[in-house]
């Protein structure tokens, strides 16, 4: 048992910050990563002051890091189409989704989403287009604005993704565009400038009838992520624990 953390953990647990037992916390928070995450919800909310790595020395005990670029696990990411799925525009350079992950990360999502029953590529297609795999996003790789910071936000964001695919599914929407729109909203936007390589200024869209958000998710699914071969054998790795699973939402 690592004392320095007991006391953090027994900290937040009395304040009702922290529900799961000192196991799950252990695991949970044991990678640099996921140790930050927890700093900055701490020092959004004013329960910390100091700094990130005095918080880490104080009660954690963690391995040492490598410097970003010399892992090997690392996955670079070039958005090489030549139009935009939503405008069947050509596809400015200033457009594209150019990014750089790793192994470990793209397999924690490809894990949790296979887990609630979500196809991997797209969860990671999903998360592309809300944080083009920003290293200080990836904690909260759907942007979701209201959840639990001291929780698993991965594991959460799955879960809402899957409900919200099965809300779309009841309501009708057969389209899997229309499902993924569920996430962005289906309302209309007008007067608000260029939406999706869209003039709303001068062409006011219903996403509930054209499903932008819906359309770029599949699109960099299929043309951008699917033709990287470093994300394809890192899925690959993860989908083989058990090919013949039946995903809910598997497309």
């Amino acid at each position: 048992m690592d004392e320095k953390n007991k006391a953090l953990y027994d900290s937040l647990v009395k304040d009702g910050l922290y529900t799961k037992s000192y196991d799950d916390f252990s695991k949970q928070f044991a990678s640099h990563e996921k140790v930050a995450a927890l700093f900055s919800a701490m020092k959004d909310d004013g329960h910390y002051t100091k700094t990130v790595d005095d918080f880490k020395n104080s009660f954690f005990t963690l391995p040492g890091t490598q410097k970003e670029d010399s892992s090997p696990a690392k996955i670079r990411i070039r958005d090489n189409r030549t139009t935009d799925a939503t405008t069947g525009q050509p596809l400015k350079d200033t457009a594209r989704f150019h990014a750089q992950t790793d192994v470990p990360y793209v397999q924690q999502v490809a894990a949790t989403a296979r887990k609630h029953g979500i196809d991997p590529y797209t969860a990671l297609a999903l998360n592309l287009a809300e944080t083009r795999f920003d290293p200080e996003k990836r904690s909260n790789p759907f942007m979701m604005g209201n959840y639990n910071p001291y929780g698993d936000v991965v594991d959460e964001s799955m879960k809402t993704l899957a409900d919200k695919l099965a809300l779309a599914k009841k309501l009708g929407k057969t389209k899997e565009e229309d499902q993924l729109q569920m996430w962005n909203g289906t309302g209309k936007v007008a007067g608000k400038g260029l939406i999706y390589g869209v003039d709303t200024d001068k062409t006011p869209i219903d996403m509930s009838k054209t499903p932008l958000y819906g359309k770029r998710v599949i699109d960099l699914r299929e043309r951008v992520l699917k033709q990287n071969p470093d994300i394809k054998k890192a899925v690959d790795e993860v989908m083989s624990t058990n090919p013949d699973l039946d995903y809910k939402f598997y497309k």
